[in-house]
């Protein structure tokens, strides 16, 4: 049976009479985000090794979505919950969370910021390898390694004039490869 529009609401309606909301099981299990990062990267690299152009755009969709997961893993290490922090003032009264504490968002440079305000040995402006010319202007560092993939979430995922995006090749699996590389030593402690 379908509802109409009527009958359920908007989200936004439906969340303004909401009393209150309780946090994901998952939104402090860094273990799941890490299985889950861990398989998105393992798909999107057998992906960009088949040199098939068609695949090219899942690929990079799905390395974005393993970055995503794994800076949010390492996020949950350091303290964080996946939460929107626009939700707050519903949550639960016995939660105690704050908005600084929240992860959140599709944005991998806002989460890399977020990961090294957090880690100091988490280095943005680290020079990265792997960027190639055409992956950047200026000094190929961490920081803009994440903004490579950046678009990967909003321009690939669904037929449409790409804007932000020079365009998607198999060389974009280095700086993947690399990216994951660096999350590594603060994903360590996940057992």
């Amino acid at each position: 049976m379908r509802s109409t529009a009527k009958e359920s609401g908007s989200s936004h309606e439906a969340m303004a009479t909401q009393k209150t909301v309780t946090l994901d099981k998952y939104a402090r299990n860094a273990r799941r985000w890490k299985e889950s990062a861990d398989i998105a990267y393992r798909a999107a690299t057998r992906l960009f090794e088949t040199r098939d152009l068609l695949l090219l755009f899942p690929a990079a969709t799905l390395g974005h979505h393993a970055l995503e997961m794994y800076l949010k893993a390492a996020l949950i290490c350091e303290g964080c919950t996946i939460f929107d922090p626009k939700k707050l003032k519903y949550l639960d009264p016995s939660i105690t969370l704050r908005k600084a504490d929240c992860a959140w968002g599709h944005d991998l440079v806002a989460l890399a910021r977020q990961l090294a305000a957090k880690r100091s040995d988490f280095d943005l402006t680290a020079k990265m390898r792997f960027l190639l010319p055409w992956h950047h202007t200026g000094v190929p560092t961490v920081e803009k390694g994440f903004e490579v993939f950046n678009p990967f979430f909003s321009e690939l995922r669904y037929p449409q004039e790409l804007s932000k995006l020079g365009g998607v090749g198999e060389d974009d699996k280095l700086p993947l490869d690399e990216l994951v590389a660096r999350l590594q030593p603060f994903l360590a402690k996940i057992k």
